[in-house]
């Protein structure tokens, strides 16, 4: 396993991977978490076969602040690309969580095709830009009121201190709370990420030739039925109880991952 830092046009970004021929492209949600340890249940679950190649994003995990007003999700489309080259990988399965997935859509109009998209609750329009004065999910209701009674940052530890052992939740938290201070001292017009606009979902589809596999709870399924990752080639694996399927459901995902490189 190496890594290593990249410098690109919207910043430096610390990269974790392990070349093999068939490589697995990890991108993470919105949020500080590093990357490699957010994916490390699957990753540490891969056939000998497949590499791996995790990505933080500008001001998350272990990548350098910068400052990211005037950048879109365009650039940080260009970004990840240029990586995907720089590494000289040319088989890939995307594996994407939350707001990646839109991501993902942008990745797929770029030269080195991807093999298939592994999608864990990737933000759709529908939701990205909805209207919740009213809750359109009331089966988020337990979920919401457990964030409600120990806060945001307690639930999320409960979280991960379920899933990973002492030593790399201890790492985890570390990381996200040196970033966290360090982005607390930044000037007011600092922005953390690039923006994101309606217009990123425009004319955004997925070609029937890739292989789609959602994973997602199951109150969700209509919303990801209707939604622009449907093809006649996407499949929907229902489980879990949280949004950070890669944690709970991270066994289905691998073997999904190992049929598709067999």
């Amino acid at each position: 396993m190496k890594r290593i830092e990249v410098s690109t046009e919207i910043g430096s970004l610390s990269v974790t991977y392990q070349k093999q021929k068939k490589m697995l492209v990890c991108l993470s949600g919105a949020g500080l978490l590093p990357s490699y340890e957010n994916f490390l249940l699957i990753l540490e679950k891969l056939p000998p076969t497949i590499g791996y190649l995790t990505i933080d994003f500008p001001n998350t995990g272990r990548s350098p602040i910068h400052d990211q007003a005037g950048k879109n999700l365009d650039n940080l489309a260009d970004a990840v690309y240029e990586l995907l080259e720089e590494l000289a990988i040319s088989e890939y399965i995307l594996c994407v969580h939350s707001l990646s997935g839109i991501l993902a859509c942008k990745l797929f109009n770029k030269p080195i095709k991807c093999q298939a998209l592994l999608a864990i609750e990737p933000t759709t329009k529908k939701v990205m830009f909805a209207d919740f004065s009213e809750n359109p999910y009331p089966e988020m209701e337990e979920q919401m009121r457990l964030i409600d009674e120990y806060g945001p940052e307690l639930y999320f530890k409960n979280l991960t201190q379920a899933t990973f052992s002492p030593e790399i939740n201890k790492e985890i938290w570390e990381i996200m709370q040196e970033k966290g201070s360090e982005l607390e001292n930044q000037d007011p017009g600092f922005q953390i990420s690039g923006e994101i606009t309606e217009e990123d979902f425009e004319n955004v589809f997925v070609e029937a030739h890739i292989p789609v596999f959602i994973f997602c709870q199951a109150y969700r399924e209509k919303e990801y039925r209707e939604s622009e990752y449907w093809t006649s080639n996407t499949k929907l694996i229902l489980g879990g109880n949280h949004h950070y399927l890669q944690w709970s459901e991270s066994e289905k995902i691998v073997t999904i991952i190992r049929e598709l490189s067999e």
